[in-house]
């Protein structure tokens, strides 16, 4: 088990740039979701695919929603957010926390679609953990990943 205390915190970077840039979520309606997010917190949609969308909040924050299958009521848990997803602004950064990552999540990869390089692992709970450059705000984004639509 990795070392977290504070004196582990001390040997990363203070001008590590990574921020959390996205949510993925499962939604029992695409439409019902999209009207709630544009209507209560002002979002615009960037894309629109027949089973996902890419939201973005006025603070460019990115809200990727998507439904599997809308006709049956889902289970307890079965919608909601699925992970958040971190961005950083430079590649040696990415780098550097894919080092930490894989610490914790041997299994830890790397894959890029859309000129967009994702590094995916797990946290201690088994929950995803997904860390992108570069960030929304280098590189809008021109179409959902088969990732973020449940693929």
């Amino acid at each position: 088990m990795p070392d977290t205390g504070p004196e582990a915190s001390s040997t990363h970077t203070t001008d590590a740039t990574v921020r959390v840039a996205s949510t993925v979520m499962r939604v029992q309606d695409v439409d019902r979701t999209i009207a709630f997010y544009c209507d209560v917190f002002a979002c615009r949609v960037a894309l629109r695919e027949p089973d996902a969308a890419l939201l973005m909040a006025p603070d460019g924050f990115q809200i990727y929603v998507y439904s599997k299958d809308s006709s049956r009521q889902p289970a307890v848990g079965a919608v909601g957010v699925e992970y958040l997803m971190w961005a950083t602004d430079s590649e040696a950064e990415l780098g550097r926390i894919t080092e930490r990552l894989r610490i914790y999540d041997a299994s830890t990869y790397t894959y890029t679609e859309n000129g967009v390089t994702f590094v995916e692992g797990c946290k201690p709970d088994h929950g995803r953990v997904i860390i992108a450059y570069p960030g929304p705000g280098m590189l809008p984004r021109e179409m959902i990943a088969a990732r973020f639509r449940g693929h």
